[in-house]
């Protein structure tokens, strides 16, 4: 009792911080969601129709209701089939969270919805810069990196679920080397938009099997068998109606920066496997016998996720900020040197490689090219972890 007055004036603190972060959030909403049409015509637009099917009662999963809603989003069906495809290509979780969106008009949702995204990206940069430590690389450097460059305006003017996936992988990181619950749970809600996060949450949750981080992963089993019983629940059988559409939108979408469309003109699948073969035995070759702690694992684990990822666009790198920022905090321990290579060439992944990726889509007609990003990411964090001890 003798620290509650102390412990007040913090509380205080916090609680006009938040109050004062979600008005912010609310204003950039409205206004960033008008200066942008209200995402008509973007990928939020697909979403949106899907939580409308779904809060009127209908099936996302079934073409014959799906197809004939997302006209709306034009100019021609054949462009609106483009760009939302067939169905929806998202868990059934992941569509039942987008119901409360789809009861709103457009306007209204559209707002709430960048609203969240930047209270997400919020949180990630907070959670990110302690994830590398706090003294070691200034938060101004981390919000640089997650803000200033082409994956976060990508999404936020396409309104994609990239915000969301980088607060929760950097909760997930962050709950791991604590054992805690929350972390559990945010591994488990990286299944919303599990095509990018597979790889990542699959070495988490072995990361943390072999540290006996039990809290986490009880949380993590109880949530995930959670989402599928109340998906079951409300809706049986949309999960398999789901894997059935994942699979045929995985072979049907031709632009996608993924390695496997970036390999398609050389044999497709086996020269991917290959070059995944010898990334991953490049970095392990870098990182052997060198001391490696959860996050260093974990970053390299998230920037490999990206790149074996069946299908992702650019604007899921937005995750790359937890890599990137940790490289940058690994330099400031090698000579100077080694430190100029790592700062230098993160920069020139976060920044120039990737407009220049985004430039060069309409000559190559998509943008697998981009998939060199998570690569050099991979490569440059695994040259930071060997530096830093040598």
């Amino acid at each position: 009792m003798a620290n509650s007055p102390s412990m007040r004036p913090q509380r205080l603190r916090l609680v006009a911080n938040a109050a004062l972060l979600v008005v912010l959030s609310a204003f950039i909403g409205v206004f960033g969601a008008s200066a942008d049409s209200w995402y008509e015509g973007r990928d939020f637009h697909c979403f949106y129709i899907s939580g409308r099917i779904v809060a009127t009662g209908g099936d996302p999963y079934d073409a014959a209701q799906f197809v004939p809603a997302i006209a709306e989003v034009g100019p021609t069906l054949a462009k609106a089939n483009e760009r939302c495809g067939v169905r929806l290509a998202y868990p059934p979780w992941t569509a039942l969270a987008l119901a409360p969106f789809g009861a709103l008009s457009l306007e209204a949702a559209s707002s709430a919805w960048i609203a969240l995204s930047v209270l997400a990206m919020v949180l990630g940069i907070g959670w990110t810069w302690q994830l590398v430590g706090t003294r070691r690389v200034s938060w101004l450097i981390v919000a640089v990196l997650a803000i200033l460059t082409e994956p976060f305006l990508l999404n936020i003017a396409e309104g994609q679920f990239a915000s969301f996936t980088f607060a929760l992988t950097a909760g997930a990181m962050l709950g791991l080397r604590r054992d805690r619950v929350a972390g559990g749970i945010a591994t488990a809600a990286l299944s919303i938009k599990p095509q990018v996060a597979i790889g990542f949450a699959a070495a988490a949750l072995v990361l943390a099997v072999l540290q006996r981080r039990w809290r986490f992963l009880g949380a993590a089993s109880a949530s995930g068998l959670a989402l599928l019983a109340v998906t079951q629940l409300l809706r049986p059988g949309w999960t398999g109606e789901f894997v059935k559409g994942t699979v045929e939108l995985s072979g049907a979408i031709e632009n996608r920066a993924t390695i496997w469309n970036l390999m398609s003109p050389y044999g497709s699948w086996p020269a991917a496997v290959v070059v995944i073969v010898l990334l991953v035995g490049a970095v392990v070759l870098l990182v052997r016998r060198r001391p490696i702690d959860d996050v260093g694992v974990l970053s390299l684990a998230n920037a490999l996720s990206l790149v074996i990822a069946p299908y992702s666009w650019s604007q899921a790198f937005i995750v790359l900020t937890i890599p990137w920022s940790l490289t940058f905090a690994y330099a400031t321990e090698a000579d100077a040197l080694r430190r100029r290579v790592l700062t230098y060439g993160t920069l020139f992944a976060a920044g120039p490689l990737l407009w220049i990726c985004t430039l060069l889509w309409p000559f190559r007609g998509g943008e697998s090219l981009s998939v060199v990003v998570p690569m050099l990411t991979s490569l440059l964090m695994a040259l930071a972890i060997r530096w830093r001890s040598a």
